[in-house]
């Protein structure tokens, strides 16, 4: 590090030590704090470009709290000796089953640390159930229900509905677990399809009875029961165990800690000038995080505004160009000790995942990469993290769905009806193969199966060379078969359970350093300026395979995407 680096680390390290002084001559006040819990919490919040004025004072895509800024407020308060305890007031939280694992790992760390978490809700759905039974008291207002009824799963199929407006689908897929296509193609589920999605439920539905059970002291089959009685009201949910007490918000305070009777309670903005912060004398090295978060695309990373239902796309699309440079920034940081690659995405195209992929193989040879996968890192999600060291997943993240598909819509019916006369001039057999006008010939499709299960065998080969495994190995998990991230890790696809604390620890211990020493973890974005790769250069056959491929791929004809979009519902 150079001496200005130095000097200025210090300066602000010494600042910090004054200000945490000064906090401290406030004795108390601070027992108890109240942190708010609603919204999605996505890893990190969204870093977009400051607008010019007016612009900058429109909400057009407003940013939620993060899991990133959250663990820093958890971390405050558990490095406070005078804070007791967290109230956590729970809303209207929209988070995925993977994220609200993690935002009660979270608890549970607080409380490992020394802190009492009790929790107060309005209304009690699934999965703040599930987040809830980790505190140590949960307190709902007498007019408040429990309504943790279980999971659902919704599959919307679209045959019909486009057949009403003249659109048939004509998709191929690899293979009969890779049901992607089947949202247009059919009008109600296959075998597999079916088959799969009733294993993630039961999956699910085990890892939430398992954590209600221990965070409540009751039998699983207790559990059960009281899930099929759903809903109860405050008062039955107290004598049932899953609740401690009804009181309101204004009866809070005299409930928060039967050993202090008079504690204080603060909320976060009005505790926080007054918590100390933990000073940190080591800047380098550093621990880097790179994010690949939405559908994955060819290009620049941005964000579509909100598409009606049931149009399955999201809004966060995560663009190959944008990750690719971000790695390769990481990978010249010469401070940068190691890199943590933050997937939480469904896939999407077969060639922006092939091109990240092939970026985190290159980073892979110069410092340790470790994969933390978010609610979803599947079908090309998976793919690109199949390069890294090592793949940290929680319990209910998706993931796996090896497999490709493609095609077309044929519009014919739909301009006949719309009486669109159109007439088409081509040279070579094939100029026609994606026109919208008719469906596959036979010679058409098959060409297309050949593109698809071309791209399918590289996916497995990706994944062999990645994992460890033999072809054979690979295929037995493959077929486009989704998997909880505890089914992956029985399957050799993914290497621990946990969050990123695990994820860290990890990328730690891969670059030789001592996995308790504190160390600064860096957000890395895409630099303003081109970067070219700096990895060696591949064997000659290599290049010649990855340059075949990009040709097949030309002009996105290949889908690496999970079976569904799926809300499974609490």
């Amino acid at each position: 590090m150079h001496g200005i680096g130095v000097l200025g680390w210090l300066i602000g390290n010494l600042l910090g030590w004054m200000r945490n002084l000064l906090a401290s001559l406030r004795r108390r006040g601070l027992e108890y704090v109240l942190v708010r819990l609603e919204g999605s919490y996505p890893e990190r919040r969204d870093r977009r470009p400051v607008l010019p004025f007016p612009l900058s004072r429109l909400s057009l895509f407003p940013s939620e709290p993060s899991l990133e800024e959250l663990r820093e407020v958890f971390e405050r308060l558990a490095g406070d000796r005078r804070v007791r305890g967290v109230l956590l007031r729970v809303g209207h939280l929209t988070a995925g089953p993977a994220t609200v694992q993690a935002l009660r790992g979270m608890v549970e760390n607080l409380q490992g640390r020394g802190k009492r978490v009790v929790c107060w809700l309005p209304q009690v759905d699934t999965w703040t159930a599930y987040l809830a039974s980790a505190c140590d008291r949960v307190i709902l207002p007498e007019s408040g229900t429990v309504f943790a009824a279980g999971l659902r799963a919704e599959v919307t199929f679209l045959k019909e509905t486009l057949g009403l407006l003249g659109v048939e689908a004509d998709f191929e897929a690899f293979c009969e677990y890779k049901v992607g296509p089947d949202r247009f193609r059919r009008d109600s589920m296959s075998g597999p399809h079916r088959e799969m999605l009733e294993a993630i439920l039961d999956a699910d539905f085990e890892e939430l009875v398992r954590g209600i059970a221990r965070g409540r002291g009751l039998a699983s089959e207790q559990v059960r029961a009281l899930v099929d009685r759903m809903p109860l009201s405050a008062r039955e949910a107290v004598e049932e165990g899953l609740i401690d007490e009804v009181r309101y918000e204004d009866e809070l305070i005299e409930a928060l800690d039967p050993e202090v009777p008079s504690a204080s309670l603060r909320t976060w903005r009005e505790a926080r000038p007054w918590l100390v912060r933990p000073i940190r004398w080591r800047r380098r090295p550093t621990v880097g995080v790179v994010s690949v978060e939405g559908m994955l695309i060819v290009g620049r990373s941005r964000r579509l505004p909100p598409l009606p239902a049931p149009l399955p796309f999201p809004q966060q699309l995560a663009g190959s160009e944008t990750v690719v440079q971000a790695l390769r920034a990481a990978g010249r940081d010469r401070g940068m000790a190691a890199v943590i690659l933050y997937v939480d995405s469904p896939g999407g195209s077969a060639l922006a995942s092939d091109l990240i992929w092939r970026e985190v193989r290159c980073l892979r040879g110069r410092k340790p990469v470790v994969v933390l996968m978010g609610n979803r890192a599947a079908s090309g999600g998976y793919y690109l993290s199949a390069a890294a060291n090592y793949i940290v997943a929680q319990p209910l993240t998706l993931t796996g769905s090896i497999g490709v598909w493609g095609g077309k819509f044929v519009m014919a019916s739909l301009y006949e009806r719309l009486r669109v006369g159109r007439e088409a001039l081509q040279r070579g057999a094939r100029a026609g193969l994606y026109a919208e006008d008719a469906p596959f010939n036979d010679d058409e499709r098959q060409a297309v199966r050949k593109l698809l299960e071309t791209v399918y065998e590289q996916f497995k080969e990706r994944v062999a060379e990645g994992r460890g495994m033999g072809p054979e190995q690979v295929e037995e998990i493959a077929r486009g078969r989704v998997w909880t991230g505890r089914q992956a890790l029985e399957r050799g696809l993914v290497d621990e359970l946990g969050g990123v604390e695990t994820a860290l620890r990890q990328a730690k211990a891969l670059a030789g350093l001592d996995p308790d020493v504190w160390m600064p973890v860096m957000p890395v974005a895409a630099p303003r300026s081109f970067l070219l790769p700096s990895a060696p250069s591949a064997p000659a056959e290599v290049m010649q395979a990855v340059a075949e491929v990009l040709r097949a791929l030309n002009r996105e004809r290949v889908w690496a995407m999970p079976p569904w979009m799926v809300h499974i519902r609490g």
